[in-house]
């Protein structure tokens, strides 16, 4: 480096010249400003969609029907088997009808009652269980307090392909144990349920990592 004015040569980080005493600017090496830093940006919600809807399933109720196909064998052989004087009695026709018709009748009034006050729907952020006929009580399950999905089927509804699926979330104070019952395709409900529960619970350690 050399004096602007004499042109002396000046030693580095000299502030004067050694012969004229002129003072020499020296040109600061420009400090790096640091990186703004600016929060991570949480990432995007997906939108809440639907994604399951079902309700109980006559299907459920196979095991009432196999039995009263059972029963109907057994009430023909008895009804030919009576004595004459027992069949032409004033109630033996009514009771062997009743005997019959009572279990149809019952079977199908479960059904009925069931399909209409009990509907489930699994989005892929909640699970809603909606009970009732004239008044409605509604209960949610957030996914990502769901801890274990398990299905319970017994041998008839392994063949029909309905059961009952259970949600264990017991952080939920109202319904710790919820229970699908009499649905179809309960294996495939299950992993379905399962699935989203461990991307609500991946998303929410990602939102807590931040």
């Amino acid at each position: 480096m050399s004096c602007p004015k004499c042109g002396n040569p000046v030693p580095e980080g000299s502030a004067f010249c050694n012969r004229c005493g002129t003072p020499i600017a020296t040109v600061l090496a420009p400090v790096a400003q640091p990186h703004s830093l600016t929060a991570p940006q949480a990432p995007a919600q997906e939108p809440e969609q639907d994604l399951w809807k079902g309700g109980f399933s006559g299907k459920a109720q196979g095991h009432w029907w196999f039995l009263w196909f059972l029963e109907m064998p057994v009430l023909v052989y008895l009804w030919f088997h009576l004595s004459k004087e027992l069949r032409e009695g004033p109630y033996a026709r009514w009771v062997f009808v009743a005997a019959a018709v009572v279990p149809v009748l019952l079977i199908l009034w479960t059904w009925a009652i069931e399909r209409l006050s009990t509907r489930y729907r699994l989005t892929n952020y909640r699970l809603f269980k909606v009970t009732g006929i004239l008044s409605r009580d509604h209960n949610e399950v957030e996914l990502v307090r769901v801890d274990d999905v398990s299905v319970r089927q017994n041998i008839l509804q392994r063949i029909f392909n309905v059961g009952v699926v259970t949600v264990i979330s017991p952080h939920d104070q109202t319904e710790p144990t919820l229970e699908l019952r009499g649905i179809e395709n309960p294996i495939e409900v299950k992993e379905l349920i399962r699935s989203n529960v461990r991307r609500r619970r991946q998303g929410s350690l990602n939102v807590e990592n931040l």
